[in-house]
């Protein structure tokens, strides 16, 4: 691989055939002094070495949608890439990134706002799609979505004559990889533009034992359903699988760098309006909340997690 300094007439980077030309103002000046910097020249790379095989080795076709096949599993990539460097439990910031820029470019939307598997904006292509493949490989699992990444990749990748896949051949795939069970969350990110109002409202812990605490957690859900204007209705259905968390206190690594350190993090079934849970964990918890690493699109993400009160 070939990485190139062009002059700083624009900038951003791009992928060739074993080369990604980088603008002069764009990663080669870079600084990180500061160790919870966000190494941006590292993710934008792996976004770039991904078109070697999303975009080089499989060519979208020319239909409404298709060009997410190069973009949204490009900007995917960088994101499992970017969890081997920083952690699993250091998401957070780059799923908030990719979901703070999707909603600031629905709320820029200056004609409609076409469902995924349609999409023609980049918003939808890098940020939404960046973070509805990584909400399923979290629900089906990382062996069942490498499976159906890698066949897609041997029966379309390479290919010098049509037929070229479009959006809703990547979807098959993945649809192939996904449960019944799950499949509703296909639906609703592809078919639908779904948005949801997840938040904690209260979290009580009691100390049981010596570092044991029973925690319960007062959250109230709701999944929408938006149409192509932003008109917003509720979504009749029985539960959705969704993340509950409970964190201590934040440390440093070896690093110096930020450490978040969960003490329970497990999909629960979650209806539609308030619901109370409680579990048992071990250490002192610090904050909790539904769906802390925003991995579903919400648009009010900060009200997740609050701080436990200790009873």
């Amino acid at each position: 691989m070939r990485l190139l300094e062009f002059p700083r007439y624009a900038g951003f980077a791009q992928s060739f055939p074993n080369t990604v030309p980088f603008s002069e103002d764009f990663g080669w000046v870079a600084y990180f002094s500061d160790p919870n910097d966000f190494d941006y020249v590292y993710y934008v790379t792996a976004h770039e070495l991904a078109h070697q095989w999303w975009g080089h080795q499989i060519t979208p076709n020319y239909t409404r949608g298709s060009n997410l096949i190069s973009e949204a599993l490009a900007e995917f990539s960088a994101l499992i890439l970017t969890e081997r460097r920083y952690g699993k439990d250091n998401m957070k910031r780059f799923l908030k990134s990719e979901l703070d820029n999707y909603l600031r470019g629905r709320s820029n939307e200056s004609k409609k706002e076409n469902v995924f598997i349609n999409c023609n904006r980049a918003y939808q292509w890098y940020y939404k799609g960046s973070l509805i493949l990584y909400g399923l490989r979290d629900l089906i699992g990382p062996e069942a979505m490498d499976s159906a990444l890698y066949k897609f990749n041997q029966d379309f990748g390479l290919r010098q004559e049509p037929p070229f896949p479009g959006s809703s051949d990547l979807y098959n795939y993945l649809a192939e990889a996904t449960p019944d069970s799950l499949m509703y969350y296909l639906d609703d990110t592809w078919n639908k533009i779904t948005l949801y109002d997840n938040r904690a409202e209260e979290v009580t812990a009691t100390k049981v034992a010596e570092g044991e605490y029973d925690i319960t957690l007062n959250i109230r859900s709701q999944k929408l359903y938006a149409d192509e204007t932003g008109r917003e209705s509720d979504a009749e259905y029985e539960a959705d699988y969704i993340d509950i968390g409970i964190f201590a206190e934040d440390d440093t690594d070896e690093n110096g760098r930020t450490r978040v350190n969960p003490l329970y993090i497990q999909k629960h079934k979650i209806k539609p309006g308030q619901s109370t849970i409680t579990v048992r964990v071990k250490g002192e918890p610090a904050k909790a909340g539904i769906d802390p690493y925003n991995k579903l699109i919400d648009r009010i993400p900060d009200d997740n997690t609050v701080t436990v009160e200790i009873e």
